[in-house]
């Protein structure tokens, strides 16, 4: 009599879904022995890219990761208790220049080629099958059994655990844009709530109106590509590298503004000179503990920002000093050493050891480049945003400035070791909810995950061909007299439109999904959303799914044994899941080998 083979269900088969599997099938044999493992993948999109990174969108929307950045194998440098299964880079597989800007498409094409590999030739004793649909509802059959129904499927698969690893989903708007979007309705306005843009039709809005475009991430660049060149405009190049559009007639006027009122930076498209530091020096993980040990739950801004300057500041002089000694006064072990002493002469010694300002790490005027200016109108404030633009663009492509790629990497590091103090619950809800949220991961993503930089030289021709209008920093928006009305706190100007877009994804609320998944699990009280409480007992919801060692938790309290969940829904931290820069012992993977293995381990066992 064969045995009985072990039963998981992967929902999901984007990138996240992908390594989740590839990590299943990796580790099946040592918990399963000789016997037969299924592992049954469910997606209404193709497995590999998945709803993001699905065929199906335009040319026009571009990856902001280089080619040579983008892996999802394991390779040495993976600190996992699994086994090691390398495999290409996206650069290597498709014979593309490591620099390059992939386009979306392209990258659809190597994640489902890497869940074909995954799928195809899997180890033994392990079979993956596909199901091209969604997963409606789990529960609970005889002996713990998860019975997981399938859509368009007649009887339900009996799965010894689940692994949810959805990603971004969709929600109901909340009470903010349901009182704009009742607004607009009740004007003849329209409004474009948080979303994602290959899914979004902006054919509402017209040509040559103006539209108030909120927020200038990654999200806003999307939206402006696809209303420029999207609707037949075109850029030429002119003989002092700078871009000029034309337009087709058919954009509308976008004015944009954010807190910052400047976009993200542009990507950084060159290699360290130096040798990059050996990890964490002054923010370590023995340094949170230290604190949290004398003074209790941390603020990450009070306690530990302090702290993760000074780990930036190490890495940005580490590069300076090794890689460029023409352009420092004082020999790097006396720097070094002093800067070891405390940050108390921190300012007096760069002044001492860097003479350029150009080549001091100024973090406040780095991550707030407009803060505390003022401009008399709003044609002075567009030059200004032009002109630093282009300042960024032409810095992050000059690798004599690779001190601002060194503080990248510093960011890598501390982001590191933040995840450790999340995960040992050493910040508090307070602190944890609003500034590592709302705070640190935008300070994350404006200078670590910003767009390549031909899309800023875009911006700054669209500008100088008046498609693009800046409102600044501080960017208000009212709902008023029958229109949208913005502005910024850099100019007294303001715009009148009637539309308004949230340039930005929709933000993770487990209790306004409409996955029907989550929708059933959250209703039952079987899933909850993830919630911190301070001391005194103040509650900070955080929309996220509950997890605790990664499994679901109940609105009661409990997890349940054999459903996982992991990626950017799941958990109080850092839960991310699916392709990542190779050879930096990437989290990700790291993440899901524990999860896998966690998940293998429960459904090899007894059940109840």
């Amino acid at each position: 009599m064969s045995a009985r083979p072990v039963v998981l269900v992967v929902v999901g088969a984007g990138p996240g879904g992908t390594v989740l599997t590839e990590r299943l099938s990796a580790n099946a044999a040592e918990f399963a022995g000789d016997r037969p493992v299924e592992i049954h993948v469910a997606d209404p999109y193709p497995p590999g890219g998945g709803r993001v990174w699905r065929l199906d969108q335009p040319d026009l929307l571009w990856m902001n990761s280089q080619a040579a950045d983008v892996t999802m194998f394991t390779d040495e440098t993976v600190r996992i208790d699994g086994p090691i299964r390398p495999g290409p880079t996206l650069c290597e597989w498709g014979d593309v220049e490591p620099g390059r800007f992939p386009t979306r498409r392209l990258q659809n094409a190597y994640l489902s080629w890497c869940f074909r590999r995954v799928a195809d030739t899997p180890p033994a004793p392990v079979t993956v099958h596909v199901h091209a649909a969604r997963v409606l509802d789990v529960a609970d059959g005889a002996g713990g059994a998860q019975l997981v129904r399938i859509e368009g499927r007649a009887e339900p698969i009996h799965a010894d655990a689940v692994i949810l690893a959805q990603g971004h989903l969709d929600v109901t708007p909340g009470p903010e844009h349901r009182r704009l979007a009742d607004f607009a309705a009740a004007h003849g306005l329209t409004y474009v709530p948080p979303h994602y843009a290959a899914d979004t039709d902006l054919g509402v809005l017209r040509p040559g109106e103006p539209v108030v475009m909120r927020g200038m991430g990654l999200g806003f660049i999307d939206d402006m590509v696809l209303l420029t060149e999207g609707r037949g405009g075109r850029f030429t190049a002119r003989p002092d590298g700078r871009l000029t559009y034309h337009p087709s007639g058919r954009e509308p006027i976008l004015y944009t503004g954010s807190r910052r009122g400047v976009p993200y930076h542009s990507k950084i498209t060159y290699e360290l000179s130096g040798e990059r530091p050996p990890g964490p020096r002054h923010f370590t993980p023995a340094v949170t503990e230290e604190l949290y040990d004398r003074r209790g739950p941390l603020d990450l801004r009070t306690d530990l920002w302090p702290l993760m300057a000074r780990e930036l500041a190490w890495h940005h002089y580490h590069e300076l000093f090794g890689a460029h000694p023409d352009r420092v006064a004082l020999p790097w072990p006396e720097f070094e050493a002093r800067l070891d002493a405390g940050p108390a002469e921190l300012d007096a010694l760069v002044e001492e050891a860097v003479p350029k300002r150009e080549d001091r790490l100024d973090l406040d005027r780095l991550l707030d480049p407009l803060a505390g200016e003022r401009f008399e109108d709003a044609e002075a404030l567009q030059e200004r945003i032009r002109a630093y633009v282009t300042a960024d663009v032409e810095r992050h492509a000059d690798p004599a400035h690779s001190a601002d790629l060194a503080v990248f990497y510093g960011l890598l590091t501390v982001f590191g070791v933040l995840v450790d103090a999340v995960n040992n619950g050493r910040l508090a809800a307070r602190s944890q909810a609003e500034d590592v949220g709302a705070w640190l991961h935008g300070v994350f993503g404006y200078y670590a995950s910003g767009p390549p930089p031909r899309r800023l030289r875009e911006l700054e021709a669209l500008s100088r061909a008046g498609i693009v209008r800046f409102l600044g920093p501080g960017i208000t928006v009212a709902a008023e007299d029958g229109r949208f009305r913005a502005g910024g706190t850099a100019t007294p100007a303001t715009v009148d439109a009637r539309a308004l877009v949230e340039a930005r994804l929709p933000s993770a609320s487990v209790a306004r999904t409409t996955d029907p998944l989550l929708r059933a699990l959250y209703d039952r009280g079987e899933a909850a959303e993830e919630e911190l409480t301070d001391a005194d007992g103040t509650r900070y919801p955080l929309g996220k799914l509950a997890v605790r060692d990664g499994r679901l938790v109940t609105a009661t309290g409990r997890t349940h044994p054999r459903r996982f969940a992991l990626g950017s829904w799941a958990g109080r931290g850092f839960a991310v899941v699916g392709f990542t820069r190779p050879r930096t012992n990437a989290l990700p993977f790291r993440l899901a080998d524990a999860l896998a293995r966690a998940a293998l381990k429960e459904a090899t066992g007894p059940r109840a």
